[in-house]
């Protein structure tokens, strides 16, 4: 231990001698060591670490038709399966909150009693709720989330008990969630139980429900796949109109919440590791460089008897404390890091990512940082401790000798090492090539609407007072008027759903003259419902025929519009307009096909276009609705006056979620654009450090051989040979790690196969793009030593050494 002191008080004053070194080394090492503990923690908290649930890895999703599930299916899942200890359901909820202040649209889930025992989570304050408040009448209760009680209830102590207006129904106030909690979505702000009427019990078409699981102990995932497959079976014995060719699939529900976004955070985990490869490569030449000015003081400390090993040590303990020190200003990198992501993306429209409130630079963080500082200083110490530990003493002895690290060994170590940098960060450039593409191709698809000068916004009438369709007709009638006479106000809609929303309502039609198909057939379609003006403010062209128009109420014949595909799909050699088609189910009435417009991405950019019908508002009314203004302005200045309009029809009607068409175009790519980014950045830094370690390999050339070049000058050699030679030295190098770069990109770019759009992972034009860009870095990188090395006065070069 007094050794080692000693030598950590020997290197930290060698250190502080040479602050040059010092800065540029930890520098160095504080760029990948940060960057690598910043996107640990981020893959840390959603990868890595385990649901923040009793025993998570019991936990599983039962997946049906869209990993949704219809309320008498449920119930016999949970009643007939032999595997589970608990099963539960939820469903999405909106919700009005009225009654006091301003109105307030809540995000909430309804969710079977045991869905929170079964999780393991209590509420704060209060109970969860009762097995008995899963029947209908005694569902009037409600949980609330922390944020909402500090937001709504001032965090007072004595709100269990209170009563809330929850859509005109008053419900009693049974607990308080606590703040870490989340399941699913964050930004949650209430919990009802799922209570089922009859008529649900009986319900097998709709599938609207999310089914999760806790697994007996000692049941396995096949075990209960096997389980659950018998009950499929009987299921569909039971009932072969809904239930034919529909299995069940069990997912980890760790997988299923964190499956998405998973492939991404992998690829960027394992991007940066690459550019701490590089900085330690960077790092171990400046010590190889330095090694020359030492060797004589490594053999003499040899030949007066210093053991090898204790050499070795001192040495690394240098590389070590350099690691640590870089360590700790990467700890403070990293944290500001995650510290801006968390908060950049947690803004309101920010796009939604798994488990966002978990992400924070915890103890796992801190050890991972540790760790990986004291790996990267043995790392890139060992080699050049080895090799300054074991010198030719004779020649080390002489005077005016280079010294081994001046000599061919070093130098072909220093060679090879440079030649990893680039073919390093060639495979991070061809991945950051690839990502560019593929982002380009993505905002080069058509989005079937024009975005400019939309606002748009949520409306969500409440049950309690827009019972009847001719309520919901006026009020929708009314606010359309009023918004449409706003100056500055081009036109006002009102929709079900948004385009790249991925709000997508399914439901299988019947056409007219057509056999019925078979029950594991039907023809399946999205369905949306939209006001007359929807296709004119959002400029989606017609292809065929007509739009709606306002003659098109609850008076007129029934009418439906159809996109592209659909026609495509379901009249590909005929005429659809004028056909009549009808939504399965009992007594669904018959509508005509009057137009055909242009395909528009509803779901993501990535996803093709799907079949759809659209059928007019003013003949089904509806109460979850958003409505779209297109102005002749800015439309985020619209906002505060378009929600007054609604407030003058209806004053506890409240409006949320009011964004931008163009944010919500640019959310729908932000996961791309994250990855493309931030891979992009890792590129660009370790194109930097190849290009910065090229630089000193070749300046560091220039100086050992600035004899050599004065001899070659005397003897005639021109300022331009010179130059060839210093500059052919270094692209010799380049080319030389291009060609291992592009076969290891080649094999490893095909795992990122799934991230990319419009592009194939062994896309030559990126592959030949960043290999110029290569060469040309290279270029400058070994151009300014090569000028030095011409300005090279022979007189005073002979006389060098």
């Amino acid at each position: 231990m007094e050794s080692l002191l000693q030598d950590l008080r020997y290197r930290l004053r060698t250190l502080r001698k040479n602050p040059g070194f010092t800065f540029a080394a930890v520098l160095t090492l504080a760029l990948g060591i940060g960057a690598n503990t910043a996107i640990f923690s981020l893959a840390n908290s959603i990868v890595f670490r385990p649901l923040p649930y009793q025993e998570p890895e019991r936990l599983v999703l039962l997946a049906y038709a869209f990993n949704e599930v219809s309320p008498a299916n449920f119930l016999d899942w949970r009643a007939q399966n032999q595997s589970f200890e608990s099963v539960a359901a939820l469903t999405y909820w909106i919700a009005n909150l009225t009654g006091s202040d301003e109105p307030e649209r809540l995000d909430g889930y309804a969710v079977s009693p045991s869905l929170f025992p079964m999780l393991g989570v209590k509420p704060i304050q209060g109970r969860s709720f009762l097995p008995e408040e899963e029947e209908e009448g005694k569902d009037n209760v409600v949980m609330v989330s922390a944020g909402f009680w500090q937001r709504r209830l001032g965090s007072d102590p004595n709100s269990v008990g209170k009563t809330l207006t929850i859509n005109g129904k008053t419900r009693t106030v049974v607990g308080i969630m606590p703040a870490d909690f989340q399941f699913y979505d964050s930004g949650i702000d209430i919990w009802i139980p799922l209570s089922f009427s009859a008529k649900d019990k009986e319900a097998r078409r709709m599938a609207f429900l999310t089914a999760v699981g806790r697994l007996k102990p000692g049941v396995s995932l096949d075990m209960a796949q096997s389980d659950m497959t018998g009950v499929a079976g009987r299921l569909e014995q039971l009932y072969p109109q809904t239930n034919a060719n529909v299995g069940i699939k069990l997912i980890p529900l760790h997988q299923y919440i964190v499956g998405s976004i998973r492939p991404a955070i992998l690829m960027l985990l394992g991007a940066v590791s690459f550019v701490l490869l590089i900085a330690c490569g960077n790092v171990a030449n400046l010590l190889l460089a330095r090694a020359t000015s030492r060797q004589k003081e490594i053999g003499i400390r040899l030949a007066l008897g210093a053991k090898r090993l204790r050499l070795i040590r001192q040495l690394l303990t240098e590389s070590i404390l350099l690691s640590l020190l870089g360590g700790l200003l990467g700890l403070a990198l990293a944290w500001w890091g995650v510290y801006v992501f968390a908060n950049s993306i947690s803004q309101p429209n920010a796009p939604f990512i798994p488990r966002l409130t978990e992400i924070r630079v915890d103890n796992t963080v801190l050890f991972f940082t540790l760790g990986i500082s004291l790996l990267t200083g043995i790392l890139f110490g060992l080699t050049p401790a080895l090799q300054l530990s074991k010198p030719e003493l004779v020649e080390t002895l002489k005077d005016g000798n280079k010294g081994a690290s001046g000599g061919t060994k070093g130098r072909r170590l220093r060679n090879v090492l440079v030649v990893a940098e680039v073919a390093l960060s060639l495979v991070l450039l061809c991945g950051a090539g690839l990502m560019i593409r593929s982002f380009m191709q993505l905002l080069k698809v058509d989005l079937g609407f024009n975005q400019e000068n939309l606002l748009v916004m949520n409306l969500s009438l409440n049950p309690a007072k827009y019972q009847k369709q001719d309520q919901m007709a006026a009020f929708n009638q009314q606010a359309l008027e009023r918004i449409r006479a706003l100056p500055g106000v081009q036109s006002a809609t009102l929709t079900t759903t948004l385009p790249l929303t991925g709000q997508d309502a399914s439901g299988a039609f019947l056409i007219e003259g057509r056999p019925e198909p078979a029950p594991n057939e039907p023809l399946v379609v999205k369905i949306r419902t939209t006001d007359y003006d929807y296709f004119r403010t959002l400029g989606i062209p017609l292809k065929k025929g007509r739009y709606f128009t306002a003659k098109d109420d609850e008076k007129g014949a029934g009418v439906a519009i159809i996109n592209e595909s659909t026609a495509k799909r379901f009249w590909p050699n005929e005429e659809p307009l004028g056909k009549r088609i009808k939504l399965a189910g009992p007594n669904s009435p018959l509508a005509e096909i009057v137009g055909v417009v242009g395909n528009v991405r509803h779901s993501t950019l990535r996803a093709q276009p799907n079949p759809e019908l659209y059928f007019p508002l003013q003949q089904n009314p509806q109460r979850g609705l958003m409505l779209v203004v297109r102005t002749n302005l800015d439309p985020a200045s619209f906002s505060s006056t378009v929600r007054n309009q609604i407030f003058g029809v209806d004053k506890n009607q409240p409006v949320s979620n009011i964004r931008t068409m163009k944010q919500l175009v640019y959310n729908s790519s932000y996961l791309n654009r994250l990855a493309m980014v931030l891979l992009g950045i890792f590129a660009g830094v370790a194109l930097i450090l190849a290009a910065i370690g090229l630089y000193s390999l070749i300046s560091y050339s220039v100086t050992q051989r600035t004899h050599e070049i004065g001899v070659r000058m005397a003897l005639g050699a021109k300022s331009r040979d010179i130059f060839k030679m210093i500059v052919r030295e270094g692209l010799v190098l380049t080319l030389i790690g291009i060609g291992i770069g592009l076969a290891a990109a080649f094999a490893l770019t095909r795992l990122m196969s799934t991230l990319l759009f419009g592009v194939s992972a062994s896309d030559p034009v990126s592959f030949v793009a960043v290999s110029l860009l290569m060469v040309t870095v290279a270029f400058v990188a070994s151009y300014l030593p090569a000028r030095s090395a011409t300005r090279v006065n022979p007189v005073v070069a002979l006389r060098y050494e």
